[in-house]
């Protein structure tokens, strides 16, 4: 079994965490904040690269951590389509298209780059685990009803597994036995179905229900009104689509907390959006039991919103008919990747190799 560390880099839109994994427990774990104006100085991506890793290694400097104790080191996996779930070694077909500019831009592209980097210093290898991409729908459930574009399949897969394996521990059951739904609820919600250890279907938060600052699956015909009305840029219309859509184009806000409590003061119109949130969500929970063909046997709700009871019942009053529903708030993104690179290091869970479809 493993006796040395592994790195864990986990870099997200306003801040990157890192952890120093050992013996089932992290010895060190940070987060660093970045700068918003630094980011955009930086322009794409991309070019946040030697910026994150050099925070990255500042950090462990600072905790007067051997680099030489390493013996893996795992990063969030990027944006790509079609992958499967579990992990994969990163080489260069897989970096190649970390950096495609043509796959949706975020800085969970960077997590196996900046792996890769660091890891050959010290000639160990570098992973990425459970990426976003990572569910492996069928090509029924890719059909989307526009012939030329696919569904890819763009969910919490990370923080998702990791929550729907904890489960089945609980439960002293496999997960790859498990028909499970998962319903991951943050900035974004999406909800997934699990059957054979993998994720088979599941929606997503441009298709699906609104969040806090996501629309979902707004009506094509007003939609596309809307985009051609002239009121709009393209970068307004992105912004809409992840940042300021949701809850946030209604109220202005997307914290759940103040938004309950404007709620009990008597705001009636963030009530009525709140409402319609839980409605839209329980919707995509119950349509997640076609794939699974039957009654799940739970449905998991987990991530930061999770932690609301209000939340919670109002899910339960309109989906608990669909299953068990069962809270598993907060998300444990870095102790999910490094169980992944773990299993891959001691031969439990095969490491795959990229090949682009």
């Amino acid at each position: 079994m493993l006796k040395t560390d592994i790195l864990v880099i986990n870099p997200g839109s306003t801040s990157s965490k890192i952890g120093i994994y050992r013996d089932g427990a992290f010895i060190i774990e940070e987060a660093v904040s970045h700068d918003p104006n630094e980011i955009i100085a930086l322009g794409t991506v991309i070019g946040q690269l030697e910026y994150r890793k050099k925070l990255i290694e500042e950090l462990l400097k600072k905790h007067d951590y051997d680099m030489n104790r390493l013996k893996a080191i795992v990063g969030r996996g990027g944006l790509i389509p079609s992958l499967k779930c579990g992990g994969y070694i990163v080489e260069e077909k897989l970096k190649n298209e970390l950096r495609n500019p043509d796959i949706p831009q975020h800085a969970a592209n960077l997590g196996g780059l900046i792996a890769n980097e660091i890891a050959a210093e010290f000639g160990i290898p570098s992973y990425i685990y459970d990426s976003p991409g990572g569910a492996e729908l069928n090509d029924v459930a890719k059909v989307s009803g526009v012939d030329g574009i696919e569904r890819l399949g763009l969910y919490h897969v990370l923080n998702a597994r990791a929550m729907a394996r904890n489960y089945a521990e609980q439960q002293e059951k496999k997960y790859s036995d498990m028909k499970l739904i998962v319903c991951h609820m943050g900035g974004g919600i999406t909800v997934t179905a699990h059957e054979g250890g993998t994720i088979i279907d599941g929606s997503s938060y441009d298709e699906g229900t609104m969040s806090p600052e996501r629309p979902g699956g707004v009506q094509l015909i007003a939609w596309t009104k809307l985009c051609f009305s002239g009121e709009y840029t393209e970068e307004e219309v992105q912004k809409l689509i992840s940042g300021k859509g949701g809850m946030y184009s209604y109220i202005g806000k997307t914290d759940l907390r103040q938004i309950l409590k404007d709620i009990e003061a008597g705001d009636e119109k963030a009530e009525l959006v709140f409402k319609a949130m839980a409605y839209q969500t329980s919707k995509e929970i119950a349509a997640m039991s076609v794939p699974l063909k039957g009654n799940p046997e739970a449905i998991i709700l987990t991530g930061g919103m999770a932690r609301s009871d209000e939340l919670c019942a109002l899910i339960e009053e309109y989906a608990g008919h669909v299953g068990k529903i069962v809270r598993m708030p907060g998300e444990d993104e870095l102790g999910a990747l490094a169980k992944g690179a773990e299993r891959m290091l001691n031969g439990e869970e095969e490491a795959l190799l990229y090949e682009k479809k």
